[in-house]
């Protein structure tokens, strides 16, 4: 199997980008995210959403200086905090030196949060100068509309602050998918980039993999991933080949 191929802008392109610092996938999408972007993570249960926007955050800290803040409809601190101590990620210390917050809210308070154009999380992000945002995750937050249209004019509204805000954002959904269908949804509509993780079981045992579905103004792999997940956090290894490439 062929390692990770280094996707390149093109000559003429002068787009900032933002790293993951995750190893392997930034090389799938010429570098990083693109600066002020909102990326889709969406996956099925045990596919490694909470850690890659963890690790995200975290690499944004020790890498680069990026200060990040975490929205949870679900995460309390202390699960976040023994959630990062499985890869030595000390989230309590950056919490103190107010490089990194954790927000834990109820998925209908996000509709005055929207309606206050951001109540709480504007001052965070604001006061820390953060440049990284995860939302943690979208898929309770659809629920509460009784119909598509108010959940899709709900959450572009929110995707809209985001922007205002001037930071790169990762927001996740549960969503199980396949290789074979890709799975863009509602919400992949809304978002300048899709990252699929899959967790997927071939005879015995399970491969986690991912997949770049879609990413706005970047050259990204169109092939399919292997990543591991080990002491360190998230790191993928090598091509699988394209969707339907066996």
């Amino acid at each position: 199997m062929d390692m990770v191929t280094r996707k390149k802008d093109p000559p003429t392109a002068k787009i900032e980008r933002v790293p993951s610092g995750i190893p392997g996938l930034d090389e799938m999408v010429c570098g990083g995210f693109v600066r002020d972007s909102t990326v889709l993570v969406q996956g099925g249960t045990g596919s490694g959403k909470t850690i890659m926007c963890l690790q995200y955050l975290y690499n944004g800290v020790i890498k680069y200086n990026e200060p990040g803040v975490y929205l949870s409809f679900a995460e309390s601190d202390e699960m976040v905090y023994q959630h990062g101590s499985l890869f030595s990620w000390d989230f309590k210390s950056l919490v103190r030196a107010n490089k990194f917050a954790i927000i834990r809210y109820q998925p209908h308070e996000i509709v005055k949060i929207i309606e206050e154009g951001g109540g709480v999380i504007r001052d965070t992000v604001e006061s820390m100068g953060a440049r990284r945002l995860v939302i943690d995750s979208l898929s309770a937050y659809e629920m509460m509309f009784e119909n598509k249209y108010r959940a899709n004019e709900s959450i572009l509204s929110l995707l809209e602050i985001l922007r205002k805000w001037n930071t790169t954002s990762l927001v996740t959904s549960e969503s199980p998918i396949s290789p074979m269908i890709g799975g863009r949804g509602r919400l992949g509509f809304l978002t300048d980039g899709i990252i699929n993780l899959y967790y997927l079981r071939t005879n015995h045992h399970r491969s986690r993999v991912v997949e770049i579905l879609k990413m706005r103004d970047t050259n990204h792999s169109d092939e399919l991933h292997l990543f591991d997940l080990d002491k360190k956090g998230i790191r993928v290894t090598r091509r699988l080949g394209k969707v339907g490439q066996s």
